[in-house]
């Protein structure tokens, strides 16, 4: 049986992207019906300032680590200059490392074997002495701070700035939205996410669907924790996201 045929599901998209994002993408590409249904949106930093300056001071640094897309996007938005060449990047993830060489990262990000900020964390303080290192760190507001806590006691000198910030949507909108989706199974991304659905949903809205794929194994944690189970794709990129769901579905008949 073809990925198309094996994923016949209306999937509900939780993170803030647009129709044509790259998890809608993959979906639809392994036969689903995404469905959006923001949880979650972006906003600007508490201080933009900050971001700009470090954002502006790039070439400065010795490494610039992400966790995300949207830490790459922030920073590539606060800069009015191209990228320096030479700067080391790490990312958590191979959409976050791709996002990275498309902003001209070169050399390639480092990205760690296993998934996750604590394996990468783990890699780059095993890569080499980070003593004295200017190392930036752009991030959500509520982020882990396992990075920087990590590199700093390794003796880096660790610039932690605000990108972005991410906050619920109305809890009115995320019902509305879910209940017009009416989907058999959903896609979440981050724990904050899981939380504020089970907050406005209810335990039970997510226990009743197909099949609910966490990307990470924090993510699936926070959902454990309520009693929901959660399959963990074998990467963090959407594409075994999508993956991910299919094999359930055809698994189920």
């Amino acid at each position: 049986m073809s990925q198309a045929a094996s994923l016949p599901w209306i999937v509900a998209v939780t993170r803030d992207e647009s129709p044509d994002g790259a998890l809608h993408e993959a979906l639809r590409a392994a036969g689903a019906r995404p469905r959006s249904c923001v949880v979650m949106e972006a906003q600007p930093p508490a201080d933009p300032l900050a971001l700009r300056r470090a954002a502006a001071d790039l070439a400065s640094y010795a490494w610039m680590i992400c966790a995300s897309t949207r830490a790459v996007d922030a920073v590539v938005q606060a800069r009015s200059d191209p990228w320096p060449r030479g700067l080391r990047t790490a990312a958590v993830g191979k959409v976050t490392a791709r996002a990275l060489a498309d902003a001209g990262a070169d050399p390639p990000p480092v990205v760690a074997p296993e998934s996750g900020a604590e394996a990468l964390a783990k890699h780059l303080l095993d890569l080499h002495a980070w003593s004295g290192r200017r190392v930036f760190i752009p991030r959500a507001a509520d982020g882990k701070r396992d990075l920087v806590l990590g590199l700093r006691a390794a003796g880096a000198h660790v610039d932690d700035v605000e990108a972005y910030r991410m906050r619920p949507r109305a809890d009115s909108e995320i019902r509305e939205g879910w209940t017009a989706a009416r989907p058999d199974a959903t896609v979440i991304a981050s724990p904050q996410v899981a939380e504020t659905l089970v907050r406005v949903l209810g335990v039970q809205a997510l226990q009743d669907l197909e099949a609910v794929v966490a990307i990470g194994a924090t993510t699936a944690a926070a959902l454990a924790a309520h009693g929901i189970d959660a399959s963990i794709p074998r990467t963090t990129t959407f594409t075994d996201a999508a993956r991910c769901l299919a094999e359930l579905a055809s698994s189920r008949g």
